[in-house]
């Protein structure tokens, strides 16, 4: 009998030693049962540390492995579970054999084989082994968890590491994060991830909604703005009856809380970014407002000159026809220089400002009635959706005025084969907004930041002087108010522009 112990110690010593993880261990027992003892149907009970496992092996017909795992929180509760496990088998103690497994003065687990009649020697080689057994399947689930808990960690720095490349954009990020996830957890070749954000999603190849998952939320000031999810295939088959560990559900929780803290920051600099790109923008406007308030004062005078009297020698009867038409073109092209000086003008805020009790609803539908005409013969439509009992501003009409019809022209140069202007007029606790949308050709990225430039334009020679966005930013700021756009290719435009309105005492 030393001699069977001794090999079978051995074998399990072999067992042990190929790498193989702790439930591969327990089955690998459950066949030396079988070969060595000719055993067809045993089961182990084991509670290691806070892990509770029952495993049932059968081999009647065919081969059968069950495994289930749970967590303990307390040594009462593997009694429970140890005693809900036997009853699930339909132990009985007149047949079956029960050998208890000590550990620390207390019952750490059992091996039952079924249906047996008591063998004596049987007994005394699993009393035997059976320590040894144990003290195996813990070093091996210590070494298991130790490797879990090694990769969850390296998933933590690897986002560490991903984080610090500050000109990193938030979509690359999330897209490298969300394939470093998989590997983490427990069973990396079946799992999926993906990370929500705002209106975006990133997920890892293959991925898949399924039942079987972790979320957790990212969150900024308290608010979700996404969730973080790695789940299984919902055919995912697997002989633990639970394929999340605890220390999963908390690693899911800490990444989320990683990209809070990330994407946070991310968000911040983003808009440290944009703040300086519109102070370096105000700043740039400021200085050729002062360039073009010299040059339009520079080109006034003369340019009345010659205005003027270009319209007193058109009243000379004595010239012939090629004079007068030369005279018409030299006074039409004074009157469209005096209109660009008019424009540097407002631009560099030398024209005076008027302001009084406006409504902007006045203002659209006023813009509307001088273009509704033109618009028509374009077959372009405007529709009006204009917000009852909107707060007044303060403002100056005309060049509130202005700003509409430079906006409305705009919309129209840009659907030249038709289509749809809306006037939208809106408010909310702090803010007066009026929206002008169309359905043009829309604008690209590139364009789009340059659409408030002096003197940019994407229209032809004597088309446009590329300074009506620039005036109608002026204008807007000058009133203290903002401006925005949005435009996509071959999907329209979209101006917002707010006022603050006036409160109840200032009326």
């Amino acid at each position: 009998m030393i001699y069977r112990i001794q090999d079978i110690l051995k074998k399990m010593i072999g067992f042990s030693q190929r790498n193989a993880g702790h439930l591969e261990f327990v089955k690998a027992v459950h066949q030396l049962l079988k070969t060595d003892f000719d055993i067809k149907e045993s089961a182990i009970i084991l509670g290691i540390d806070s892990y509770f496992l029952k495993s049932t092996y059968t081999c009647f017909q065919s081969e059968s492995w069950q495994i289930r795992t749970n967590d303990l929180s307390d040594s009462d509760r593997f009694s429970r579970l140890a005693a809900i496990a036997l009853k699930e088998m339909n132990f009985q103690p007149d047949h079956d054999l029960l050998f208890e497994i000590i550990d620390n003065d207390k019952i750490s687990g059992y091996i039952v084989i079924p249906q047996l009649v008591s063998d004596q020697e049987l007994s005394q080689i699993i009393a035997e082994i059976q320590d040894f057994f144990f003290l195996v399947c813990k070093s091996l689930f210590r070494q298991y968890q130790l490797k879990e808990r090694v990769k969850e960690l390296s998933c933590l720095q690897n986002i560490s590491k991903i984080a610090e490349n500050q000109e990193i954009s938030i979509a690359e990020l999330l897209t490298q994060v969300v394939n470093i996830l998989p590997p983490a957890w427990q069973y990396p070749d079946q799992a999926q991830a993906r990370i929500v954000y705002e209106d975006q999603e990133f997920s890892s190849p293959g991925f898949a909604v399924s039942e079987l998952n972790l979320q957790a939320v990212i969150k900024r000031n308290k608010s979700k703005i996404g969730l973080v999810e790695v789940n299984y295939p919902h055919d995912f088959i697997q002989d633990d009856s639970f394929p999340f560990l605890k220390e999963e559900d908390e690693l899911i929780r800490t990444i989320a809380q990683e990209l809070s803290f990330i994407l946070e920051k991310k968000h911040a600099e983003n808009e440290s970014k944009q703040l300086e790109k519109q102070l370096l923008h105000a700043d740039r406007l400021a200085t050729l407002g002062q360039l073009s308030a010299g040059i339009a004062h520079e080109i006034n005078e003369p340019l009345a000159g010659i205005l003027g009297l270009s319209q007193l020698l058109e009243k000379n009867q004595s010239l012939d026809e090629q004079a007068l038409k030369d005279l018409e073109n030299i006074v039409s092209a004074s009157l469209h220089a005096r209109e660009v000086v008019k424009k540097l003008m407002l631009f560099a805020h030398q024209m005076p400002s008027m302001q009084s009790i406006l409504n902007l609803n006045e203002s659209v539908k006023n813009a509307v009635f001088f273009l509704e005409s033109r618009c028509r013969k374009n077959m372009v439509r405007i529709n009006m959706d204009l917000k009852t009992d909107l707060p007044s501003i303060q403002a100056d009409s005309s060049q509130i005025h202005q700003v509409l019809i430079n906006l409305i022209v705009n919309a129209l140069q840009a659907m030249p084969q038709g289509g749809i202007i809306t006037l939208k007029t809106y408010s909310d606790e702090t803010s007066v907004f009026m929206e002008c949308l169309d359905t043009g050709i829309g604008m690209t990225k590139s364009v789009l930041s340059q659409i408030f430039n002096p003197f940019f334009t994407t229209k032809k020679v004597n088309e446009g002087t590329g300074l009506g966005l620039s005036v109608v930013h002026g204008i807007i700021y000058s009133h203290g108010g903002e401006i925005s756009v949005t435009s996509q290719p071959g999907k329209g435009t979209k101006f917002t522009i707010s006022f603050s309105p006036i409160s109840k005492t200032e009326k």
